[in-house]
């Protein structure tokens, strides 16, 4: 009998013990990563399932390699409009090693086209230099990272989307959380890594390097998000970064309140935004010429969207300086070929010819091109002189005439990295044009890079837009545009947009954007900022005017947008004109223009 007791209590106590080890195994397993549906080790480019989109090289990683992006680089996964929709949630991982902190919006991870409305999700090292994921609900909603990646140093960031929430996850630990009120939509946008391919536009890019994006076709629970975290010791070198080039040289940049504002300065309406009245929405892109005796504004316009065939080369008249302006008229809708549309460019008044030189593309921003345009003032009719610049180039402010006898019209190319570049002359055959891109320097990101210049002899000086960051970027060249130094970053805050320079007749430079000490990506106030008389760096900065702006005329609302200027000088004065978008967000513009005199813009 005591055999048998002892026989059955072994039993039992094997009993627990088989049970306590069944248990161990299945929360065991429960907390070790699962394998992943989907994955991309990232140890080369050499994949089947990847398309690459720029330059991308390798480097030691979390396991074998990973891969390096530039900023200029994306890798978008084949045939992955299903991935990550739905209701059933998804969960995905990445190692990240960032190289650069400070900018704009890097992406690590994303199935986003914004352009078409195919919005869905985006995982980042956003503006403020923190992790935050994007969840689509009809606004963007967020989830934030309290810490700071750290460069140069493996995070692994994990993005989990239940039924009910979304969840970022750094480093094991869950960082931030955002109620869901309707599961993530599903879109045509693409799978991105390391920046996102906006139908065709490449930006938001990551700069540093990516390793093991693994993808679950279900929410993982926090004991296996914490189990799929293991510290990660090796380091890479952050490359340094070279000087900026000199564009201020004057005392500390003030902030936009403090700034002063330009007085004497006369505000007109050259196109009031009246959709209801006339069908067009989209108006951008206000370029300016004198020509005998009247004053010209010509803009991109549209009824539909923004670089769509339905764009097209608009322009008005006015006899009094800006005052009173003629009913809108067309220069061209781009009848020529079913594909093609026109939109807005530059003038130039020469001799006893007007000119147009209208960036052009086909499909939607397809092909970019500049075609010419001469005006037959007896008939007010435009006359087509056909493509006189190709490669992607679309010209930005109005040609100068050079010491060596070319004209020199500065750009930017679509395509390529959106460089900065410029169209140079055979002389004064304004017919005939050759594009030199401008190089961009290594440490350049995200660029769109929308240029103007100023003059002196040899040397020019190009600015051009930035994507990255809220900078002027720079370039010079000492043989009148033939060469160029890189497109380096200054140390001129500028907002992401298309700025204006030159030479007034006093011997100052100018610059109009908007360039204030704490004014970020603002496309307000629009200022000026000028040199001394002979002098290539600015050291003084005017307001032309803020977005509120209730005495008009022109349009006055705190979220307005004053961009895109375009200035010529006139008889003492300098008109700028400009896009305003008032309330409306997007490029739904008014066109304004603002006369200064030119007295009034002294350094001293």
């Amino acid at each position: 009998m005591k055999q048998t007791m002892k026989h059955i209590t072994q039993l039992i106590a094997l009993g627990y013990i088989v049970i306590a080890t069944s248990a161990f195994v299945t929360a065991d397993s429960r907390s070790r990563p699962q394998t992943p549906d989907q994955s991309w080790s990232l140890d080369s480019t050499d994949s089947t399932e990847l398309r690459v989109h720029g330059n991308v090289s390798a480097a030691n990683g979390v396991k074998g390699s990973s891969l390096i992006f530039d900023g200029d680089c994306l890798l978008k996964v084949k045939d992955s409009e299903r991935l990550t929709g739905g209701e059933s949630g998804f969960t995905l991982t990445a190692w990240v090693n960032p190289y650069r902190l400070g900018g704009g919006q890097q992406m690590i991870a994303a199935k986003n086209c914004y352009s078409l409305g195919e919005r869905q999700w985006s995982v980042m090292i956003d503006k403020d230099n923190r992790f935050r994921l994007y969840v689509y609900q009809g606004s963007w909603m967020t989830a934030d990272s309290s810490a700071q990646p750290k460069p140069g140093h493996w995070h692994l960031i994990g993005v989990v989307v239940r039924p009910a929430s979304a969840e970022l996850w750094v480093n094991g630990k869950m960082a931030g959380e955002v109620e869901l009120t309707k599961s993530v939509p599903q879109t045509k946008a693409p799978l991105t890594f390391g920046g996102v391919d906006d139908n065709g536009r490449i930006w938001q890019n990551f700069v540093g390097a990516l390793d093991e994006v693994w993808l679950f076709d279900k929410p993982l629970d926090a004991r296996q998000m914490a189990a799929a975290y293991k510290p990660v010791t090796a380091t890479h070198r952050i490359p340094e970064r070279p000087k900026p080039f000199t564009l201020w040289t004057g005392p500390a940049l003030p902030k936009a309140s403090e700034a002063e504002a330009l007085k004497g300065v006369q505000f007109h309406v050259i196109k009031k935004y009246e959709r209801n009245v006339d069908g067009y929405g989209f108006l951008h892109g206000v370029a300016l010429a004198w020509h005998k005796g009247r004053l010209y504004a010509s803009f991109g316009h549209n009824k539909g969207s923004e670089n769509t065939l339905t764009e097209e080369g608009r322009y008005s008249v006015s006899q009094d300086g800006g005052r009173k302006w003629s009913k809108v008229r067309t220069i061209d809708v781009g009848i020529e070929d079913e594909d093609l549309a026109v939109s807005h460019g530059v003038f130039l008044s020469r001799g006893e010819t007007l000119w147009a030189f209208l960036g052009s593309f086909h499909g939607t921003r397809k092909g970019v091109h500049t075609r010419a345009y001469t005006l037959n003032e007896e008939t007010e009719r435009w006359q087509a002189q056909g493509t006189v610049v190709r490669d992607g180039f679309w010209p930005m402010t109005e040609p100068v005439k050079m010491n060596d006898g070319n004209w020199i019209m500065p750009g930017f190319i679509v395509g390529q990295g959106n460089p900065a570049a410029v169209a140079i002359s055979a002389g004064d055959d304004l017919k005939k044009w050759k594009t030199v891109i401008i190089p961009r320097g290594a440490e350049v990101r995200n660029m769109w890079g929308e240029s103007s210049i100023f003059v002196d002899g040899p040397r020019v000086t190009n600015i051009a837009r930035y994507g990255g960051k809220a900078l002027a970027l720079a370039a010079s060249s000492n043989d009148y545009g033939q060469t160029w130094t890189p497109s380096t970053e200054s140390n001129l805050p500028m907002a992401a947009s298309k700025p204006c320079s030159g030479v007034l007749s006093n011997g100052q430079r100018y610059l109009i954007c908007s360039t204030t000490a704490d004014g970020g990506n603002r496309r307000s106030p629009l200022t000026i900022a000028v040199s001394r008389p002979g002098e290539n760096t600015f050291s003084k900065v005017f307001v032309i005017r803020h977005a509120v702006f209730e005495d008009g005329p022109g349009e006055s609302d705190p979220s307005a947008a004053l961009s895109y200027p375009y200035a010529i000088e006139y008889q003492d004065k300098l008109y700028v004109g400009y896009s305003n978008n008032g309330q409306r967000h997007s490029n739904n513009n008014s066109a304004e223009l603002a006369v200064i005199p030119i007295d009034n813009l002294t350094a001293e």
